[in-house]
C-alpha cells in the first residue's frame, strides 16, 4: 500500500510541475514574437532552485533551455523509481516536450529570417532613395544644360549674320536642306551642326565650300598652314600600339616594333641631335598595307608565323615605326572596309574626316584597292601616293600605252604612276626611290660588350628556312661540311643532310644570336634579296653569296615572272655583293676549289660587325625625313634634288651604268632640266637638227649626226635602257656614302 502511495505521489507531483511548466512556456512564444527579453524569474527560481534556472536574466531562448532541461530530469527521475512498471504515460509527455523544443527552435529560425528580411528592405530603401535622388539631380543638370544650349543657339542665331552670297548660288538651297535634315546622318554633329543657322553656315563654308565663310571665321585649311602642328621626334612608339593590336593582320608587324622600340627612339634622339628637325609640319598619312588585307589572298600575314617570306612585313613594320618616330599622323588601314571609312565612303553623304592626307603609303594590291573604292576620284590623290615595291618597276612596264604596244605583259604593271612613285627595297632600280628597311641588330650601347664576348663557333648558319631551297644542295654543302658544323632554320628536318643540326623555325631574337655564334652565313642561290645576309653582317658573320649563271630575270626565272621589270641579277644578294671582301664572299657553288678558297679565307680572319648607315633605324629615319620634306612629285615647280647634284655624263650605254662607272648615281628628277637644245648645249651636245618623240627610252639623246632626240612623254624617261646607235646624256648625281638615297647637298 505504501508502495503505490508513494507511486501515486511522484505521478501527481510530475504531472504538476509538466503542467506548470507549459503554462510558463506561453509568454515565451509571446514575448518571442514581439521581441521581449523580460521573463519572469521569480517563477522559474520558484520552479527550480537546485538547478540554479531562475538566476540572471537571460534571453527567453536561453531559459527556456533551462526549463527544458529540468523536465528531462524530472521524468529521468520518475523512469528510474523503484517501481519498475512506472506510468508509461511518462515517455509521452517527454516526446511532447522534445516536440515542444522542436517547434521551439523552428519559430527561432522564422523570428531570425524575419528579422534579416526586414533589414534587407530597409537597406533597400536607403539605396533606392539615394538613386532617386542622384537621378534628380541628373535631370536638373540636364535641364540646366539644355537651357544653356538654347541660350546659345538663341545668341548664334542674333550674332551670326549671313555673308553675302555672291559667287555661291548653291548656298540658301543647302542651308534649307541641312535645316531640315542635320540630324539625319551622325556625322554631321561630329563636325560641330549643332541645330543653329550659324553652325550651318560654318558646316557649309568650311567642310563642303557650298557658302562663303563668316567675316569672323578662319577656313580650316587655313587653321591646319597656321597652326602649331608641329612634327615633334617622339620618345616611345607607345600611341602607336592600340591601332596595330586592333587588327590581326599587323601581329607580325607589331611583334617586330615592340622588340626594336628602344633602337627606334635612340635613332630618334641621336638624329634629332645631329639636325635641326623642329620646324617641319606634322604630315597626316595614311598606311594601307593592301599585301596584308584579306581581300588579297595572299596570306602573307598568316603565313610569317610559319616560315613564310617576311621581307615585304620587314618594310612595312620599318616605315611605320619611322613615321611614327618622326611626328607624323599615322592612320593604318587592313582591309577594304577599313577604306571605305577612312575615306568616307561609308558616311551616307558627309565627307570623310580624313578626306586630306598629306601622303598615301601603299602596295601596288593597296594602290588598286584604292582605285576600287574611290573609283574616279582617286585622281585627286594621285601625286601623293607612295608604292612599296620590293623589285621595283621600270618605265616602260609603268606605261600603259608602251607596255600595251610592246606586249610587256605583268600583272603588276600599267599604272602609269610616276617611275619615282615606285618605294623599293634596295637601291637596285634608280628609276624608282630606293626606302628601305632596317636591319635587326640586337647592338645597343649596353649589349656591345657582351657581343665582344662571346666566342664564335665553328659553324656556320645556312640561308634558307623551306625545305625545298635546299634540293640540290648536297654537294655544296658537303664542301662547307668538311669546315664547320652546319646548322639551320628549317620547317622540314627530312630533306636536310643527317649532319645539319636544324632548329626549326625561331623566332628574330633567335636568329641573331645563331648569327653572332656562326662564323659564315650560307646563301643557298635563294631567296633572291632578302633582309638576313645584311643582318649577318651586322652580327659579325660573313655572307658566303652564291653567283648566278646565267643571269636570272623575269625573261628566264619563274621567281621573276610578271614582275614589271627585266633587271637582271648575276648573284643571290647583287646589293651585299657590292660590299664586297672581306663580308661577303661570292662564289660559283658548283666549283668547290672557289668555295674552298673563301671558307679559308673567312676562317683565317676576324671581322666586325657591319651595319651600312643607310640600313640602320637612324639612316631609314634620315632618310624617309628627307623624302617627305622634300620630295613634292606634285608640282613641276618644285626642284628636288638641288641642281647643284647634277653631273652630266654622256655614254653609249644605260644611264645607270655610265653614271655608276663614274662614282655617281642616275638621277631621274634630272631629266627635264636635260630635255632641250639650250642643255644639251651647255654640255658640249651641238644640235644640228632635233625632236621631240615617244617612240623611245633613251632620250634626250643624239647620233652620229648630231641629230637630237626629246623625250615627249615624262613618263618614259629611263635610267636602265640603252640603244648602242645613240648616245644618251645621263643626268647624274653624288651621293652620301652608305646613304645612296640623298645627295651630298641633300640634307
Amino acid at each position: 500500500m505504501k508502495k503505490t502511495t508513494d507511486t501515486l505521489w511522484k505521478t501527481m507531483c510530475l504531472l504538476l510541475g509538466i503542467g506548470l511548466i507549459w503554462c510558463l512556456s506561453l509568454p515565451y512564444f509571446m514575448l518571442s514574437n514581439a521581441d521581449q527579453d523580460i521573463f519572469s524569474v521569480a517563477t522559474i527560481n520558484r520552479l527550480g532552485r537546485d538547478g540554479n534556472v531562475g538566476e540572471g536574466t537571460g534571453r527567453p531562448e536561453e531559459k527556456m533551455k533551462r526549463i527544458i532541461k529540468i523536465v528531462n530530469d524530472l521524468l529521468n527521475i520518475a523512469e528510474s523509481s523503484d517501481n519498475p512498471q512506472g506510468p508509461s504515460a511518462l515517455k509521452d509527455y517527454k516526446e511532447e516536450l522534445q516536440s515542444v523544443q522542436i517547434h521551439m527552435e523552428a519559430e527561432k529560425v522564422k523570428g531570425q529570417l524575419k528579422d534579416e528580411m526586414i533589414k534587407e528592405m530597409h537597406l533597400n530603401k536607403i539605396q533606392l532613395q539615394r538613386h532617386v535622388a542622384h537621378m534628380e539631380e541628373l535631370l536638373k543638370l540636364q535641364l540646366e544644360k539644355e537651357e544653356k544650349k538654347i541660350q546659345q543657339l538663341k545668341s548664334e542665331e542674333t550674332n551670326c549674320p549671313l555673308p553675302p552670297m555672291d559667287n555661291h548660288p548653291e548656298c540658301m538651297g543647302k542651308l534649307k536642306w541641312l535645316s531640315k535634315m542635320w540630324k539625319s546622318q551622325p556625322c554631321y554633329a561630329g563636325y560641330g551642326v549643332n541645330g543653329s543657322v550659324c553652325s550651318f553656315v560654318i558646316y557649309l563654308s568650311e567642310v563642303e565650300k557650298w557658302c562663303p565663310v563668316l567675316p569672323c571665321r578662319v577656313p580650316l585649311s587655313k587653321k591646319a598652314e597656321a597652326g602649331s602642328d608641329y612634327a615633334v621626334v617622339r620618345e616611345n612608339l607607345t600611341d602607336l600600339y592600340p591601332s596595330l593590336e586592333k587588327r590581326s593582320q599587323f601581329r607580325w608587324i607589331e611583334q617586330r616594333i615592340r622588340s626594336m622600340e628602344r633602337v627606334w627612339v635612340e635613332a630618334g634622339r641621336s638624329l634629332s641631335a645631329k639636325y635641326d628637325l623642329k620646324e617641319r609640319k606634322a604630315k597626316q598619312i595614311l598606311v594601307h598595307p593592301g599585301v596584308v588585307t584579306a581581300e588579297s589572298k595572299a596570306k602573307i600575314a598568316e603565313a610569317a608565323f610559319n616560315g613564310g617570306p617576311l621581307g615585304e612585313l620587314v618594310q612595312w613594320s620599318d616605315l611605320i615605326s619611322t613615321l611614327h618616330i618622326l611626328g607624323h599622323h599615322v592612320y593604318l588601314t587592313a582591309s577594304l572596309p577599313d577604306l571605305l571609312h577612312y575615306f568616307g565612303v561609308d558616311t551616307g553623304g558627309c565627307p570623310p574626316f580624313h578626306s586630306n592626307p598629306n601622303l598615301i603609303y601603299t602596295d601596288i594590291i593597296g594602290l588598286r584597292q584604292i582605285k576600287s573604292v574611290l573609283k574616279g576620284s582617286w585622281l585627286k590623290y594621285r601625286c601623293i601616293i607612295r608604292v612599296l615595291d620590293t623589285f621595283g618597276t621600270e618605265p616602260d612596264f609603268n606605261h600603259i600605252s608602251w607596255a600595251n604596244k610592246h606586249k610587256l605583259a605583268s600583272p603588276f604593271g600599267r599604272l602609269n604612276m610616276i617611275p619615282l612613285q615606285f618605294y623599293t627595297m634596295f637601291p637596285h632600280t634608280p628609276d624608282n626611290t630606293f626606302l628601305g628597311f632596317v636591319v635587326q641588330n640586337q647592338l645597343m650601347s649596353e649589349q656591345s660588350e657582351l657581343f665582344k664576348s662571346n666566342k664564335r663557333q665553328n659553324q656556320a648558319l645556312v640561308y634558307g628556312k623551306r625545305a625545298e631551297f635546299w634540293e640540290g644542295k648536297t654537294a655544296y654543302l658537303d664542301v662547307i661540311h668538311k669546315y664547320l658544323e652546319i646548322h639551320g632554320t628549317v620547317n622540314n628536318r627530312k630533306a636536310l643532310p643527317n649532319y645539319v643540326k636544324n632548329h626549326g623555325i625561331v623566332k628574330g631574337t633567335d636568329v641573331q644570336a645563331l648569327l653572332r655564334q656562326s662564323k659564315v652565313f650560307v646563301g643557298l642561290s635563294f631567296p633572291y634579296e632578302g633582309p638576313a645576309p645584311l643582318e649577318a653582317l651586322a652580327n659579325g658573320c660573313a655572307f658566303l653569296n652564291p653567283k648566278l649563271n646565267p643571269p636570272q630575270s623575269s625573261l628566264n626565272t619563274k621567281f621573276f615572272k610578271g614582275k614589271p621589270n627585266i633587271r637582271e641579277i648575276i648573284s643571290q644578294h647583287p646589293y651585299a655583293e657590292a660590299i664586297g671582301e672581306p663580308y661577303v664572299w661570292t662564289v660559283d657553288m658548283n666549283n668547290s676549289i672557289e668555295v674552298e678558297r673563301a671558307l679559308n679565307a673567312i676562317l683565317n680572319q676576324t671581322i666586325e660587325p657591319y651595319l651600312p648607315y643607310e640600313f640602320s633605324c637612324e639612316g631609314m629615319l634620315q632618310r624617309v625625313n628627307v623624302l617627305i620634306e622634300k620630295q613634292d612629285l606634285c608640282s613641276s615647280a618644285v626642284s628636288w634634288p638641288p641642281l647643284s647634284a647634277l653631273q652630266v655624263v654622256k655614254a653609249q650605254m644605260s644611264c645607270k651604268t655610265a653614271c655608276q662607272k663614274a662614282g655617281l648615281i642616275c638621277e631621274p628628277a634630272f631629266f627635264p632640266h636635260l630635255n632641250n637644245a639650250n642643255s644639251l648645249a651647255k654640255n658640249s651636245v651641238d644640235c644640228q637638227t632635233s625632236e621631240f618623240s615617244a617612240s623611245g627610252l633613251v632620250f634626250p639623246a643624239y647620233n652620229s649626226t648630231q641629230h637630237c632626240w626629246f623625250q615627249s612623254d615624262p613618263l618614259l624617261f629611263s635610267c636602265v635602257r640603252s640603244d648602242e646607235s645613240l648616245t644618251r646624256v645621263c643626268p647624274c648625281r653624288d651621293f652620301i656614302k652608305d646613304q645612296i638615297a640623298l645627295c651630298k647637298d641633300c640634307i
